[in-house]
């Protein structure tokens, strides 16, 4: 448990270098927000329907297209380079922890045995007490991401970090 917990980490640590060095999420946040009033302005020009407006809609529609197509070239940058970390490291955790079955240090919730998503009838949810490795490295990812998190947050609002 406590070997995967720590596995988890290095991985949830890489996958925020990995995120640092190919994502500008300020930068993507300062995009989104132009991509909204681009969006603004776009339903505006539909409105009118004159040429000039017509025109100015095209050239926004352009640099929409522009501005998506960088910031899905930043996220498959990610992506692909989290496949290059994770791929390996879960299959070196599937062989060496195939059989182990932990104990979680609390219950968590999971959807109930025979769960089927078109099948209203079987959804539900039930506390494990137990896991597989894949379970127990999820929770502890989820955990240890938040924790970073938190931390990254308090450190920028101190100024400790810059971004």
């Amino acid at each position: 448990m406590i070997d995967i917990a720590l596995i988890t980490l290095g991985l949830a640590l890489i996958s925020q270098a990995i995120q640092a060095k190919f994502m500008d999420r300020d930068g993507m946040k300062r995009k989104q927000e132009e991509m909204k009033e681009k969006q603004k302005r776009m339903k505006e020009l539909m409105a009118k329907g004159d040429q000039k407006s017509k025109n100015e809609l095209e050239a926004l529609e352009k640099e929409m297209f522009e501005s998506m197509n960088q910031m899905l070239k930043g996220s498959s940058k990610v992506m692909i380079a989290s496949l290059v970390v994770f791929l390996p490291a879960f299959a070196l955790l599937a062989f060496l922890y195939s059989d182990a079955v932990i104990d979680l240090p609390i219950p968590l919730p999971w959807f109930s045995q025979g769960f089927e998503l078109f099948n209203p009838a079987t959804w539900g949810i039930e506390f494990l007490t137990q896991s597989g490795w894949f379970g127990w490295y999820f929770a502890a990812y989820l955990g240890i991401t938040i924790a970073i998190n938190l931390i990254k947050g308090a450190a920028k609002k101190i100024g400790v970090l810059n971004g």
